[in-house]
């Protein structure tokens, strides 16, 4: 079994990395079952070509690679992909050891097009939402998660950190934490005020006995609760897509209700700086993958208003 040359971590083997970088893709980074797979794959054949662990990876060796897959007329969507996979790792290897520099940051290779995101439609929101079974604590908190992760575009780990006193159910804004532990405020729209009402004041003192548990979405017993993990919150949005029967359920996660958020609110005429402070995005530049939707916009506005058919 390989073993790391260099020290990271706890992670010392193959078998050690494929489960935490799997769980840091499918979380993280809402990759589909299907490519997370494909992650892992391209890590270990690049092991198996090199004969060092994808941590002890170097530059050079990346270079050498690359010739290689050049050499082997591999598309640039395929050697992008391997690239991909690459830095994937190594933005995992961060979160436990940071300073882990990358052996592809200097790399310059034709870069495809980017994938445009998933949006899910206005009415396979509106059944996502109608999901949950409202006779149950737990349904009112799935009702009261869905809906805040729709009105306010929020990242998964987001969601999983909100506490109790971040929430002003008073002025409709919710203080969360974004990448680099940067804060911000978003707003939060009246159908899911409502419903986190609903969970706070009721569902929620029955979950949470002697509120014992300061995070706001909770589960475990209301004598022991527990704060929610990206995992299980991952698996809720899951669970209430497939139960809604809405097309293409196994590809839904709440990366696709962010990416909806968004789409929805360039489609209805905001401007992308101001889903680009909603998305807490720090470069505008990570937000133009939404341009498409804006630019479609336009062009239905020209066609209305431009006195020349």
């Amino acid at each position: 079994m390989l073993k790391f040359s260099a020290a990271r971590g706890t992670i010392t083997s193959m078998n050690q990395w494929e489960g935490p970088f799997a769980a840091y893709l499918r979380l993280d980074k809402g990759l589909s079952e299907k490519s997370i797979a494909s992650y892992a794959s391209d890590l270990r054949l690049i092991a198996k070509s090199t004969a060092v662990d994808p941590a002890a990876l170097t530059p050079e060796l990346i270079r050498a690679e690359l010739a290689r897959w050049r050499q082997e007329n591999l598309s640039s969507p395929s050697i992008q992909r391997k690239l991909s996979s690459v830095r994937a790792y190594f933005a995992f290897l961060r979160k436990h050891g940071p300073g882990t520099p990358d052996p592809t940051k200097d790399l310059e290779v034709a870069s495809p097009k980017r994938r445009l995101p998933k949006t899910i439609s206005h009415d396979a929101i509106a059944a996502l939402l109608a999901s949950p079974d409202l006779t149950q604590d737990e349904g009112i908190r799935d009702k009261a998660m869905l809906e805040l992760l729709y009105a306010s575009g929020l990242r998964v780990s987001e969601l999983a950190n909100i506490k109790r006193g971040d929430l002003s159910l008073d002025q409709s804004w919710l203080k969360v934490f974004g990448k680099g532990s940067k804060e911000r405020r978003v707003p939060v729209g009246e159908s899911a005020l409502a419903w986190l009402k609903k969970y706070s004041q009721e569902a929620y003192p029955r979950m949470n006995l002697g509120f014992a548990c300061e995070m706001l979405f909770i589960g475990g017993s209301p004598a022991k609760p527990r704060a929610l993990n990206r995992q299980e919150i991952w698996k809720i949005v899951k669970t209430h897509a497939a139960r809604a029967k809405i097309p293409g359920a196994a590809a839904i996660s709440p990366h696709s209700l962010r990416h909806s958020f968004a789409t929805h609110l360039l489609e209805g005429g905001m401007n992308l700086r101001s889903v680009q402070t909603l998305l807490g995005h720090a470069d505008i530049s990570t937000t133009e993958i939404y341009t498409h939707v804006e630019e479609r916009r336009l062009l239905e506005a020209h066609k209305k208003f431009h006195p020349r058919k």
